[in-house]
């Protein structure tokens, strides 16, 4: 394993719990590198040469997909530990795992993650323009607040900007989507659902 991949790249940079109307959503900057992220894909690319639904990432055990397991788990645990009830003495768990290729023209339409205890994605590439997390205020059509984008009133969503190596988590019963991608490069991430076992 190179040398620039050592355990002080599991310390997160920054972590900030956004409380975007009564749902949190976090963002941990996580201190891996543009070489991880290189080393990762390098690393996917050659298990998945073929993307299907059927694809686990995390059910292969290659250092930079264990790397990446280790840093998820750790962040979202201390994240959240004071908003589980303590008798519950259940682990995270990375159920499933994909990455995400989405080239020139290509947007994800709304959608949440089922049962999932909480959505997470991580960034590996993120050209400017290559469109945002757009995350659905949970409240429905009740006016508690006026939102406003560009010279629309009323707006329904908060946006999250994606960026490389950064970590974004939040409730699996949260509805989003992904906005165009309107640059020239793909924007690549890997998602994952998280449960309690």
């Amino acid at each position: 394993m190179s040398s620039f991949l050592t355990s002080a790249t599991l310390r997160l940079l920054k972590l900030i719990r956004n409380e975007l109307w009564s749902t949190p959503v976090w963002e941990a900057e996580t201190g891996l590198t543009d070489k991880f992220n290189a080393e990762l894909l390098r690393e996917v690319n050659s298990i998945q040469s073929t993307p299907g639904t059927d694809f686990n990432v995390w059910s292969y055990q290659t250092p930079y997909v264990k790397q990446l397991r280790e840093v998820i788990i750790n962040s979202v645990a201390d994240a959240i530990k004071d908003d589980l009830p303590k008798f519950l003495n259940q682990k995270l768990q990375l159920k499933r795992g994909w990455v995400n290729y989405h080239k020139n023209g290509v947007s994800l339409a709304t959608h949440n993650h089922g049962n999932a205890i909480l959505a997470c994605t991580y960034y590996l590439k993120t050209p400017n323009n290559c469109g945002d997390l757009l995350l659905v205020d949970p409240r429905g059509g009740a006016n508690w607040g006026w939102e406003v984008e560009g010279n629309i009133v009323g707006i329904k969503h908060k946006r999250i900007k994606p960026k490389e190596g950064n970590l974004v988590f939040f409730p699996g019963f949260l509805l989003h989507s992904v906005e165009e991608n309107k640059s020239q490069l793909p924007r690549i991430s890997l998602s994952s659902n998280i449960i309690l076992v």
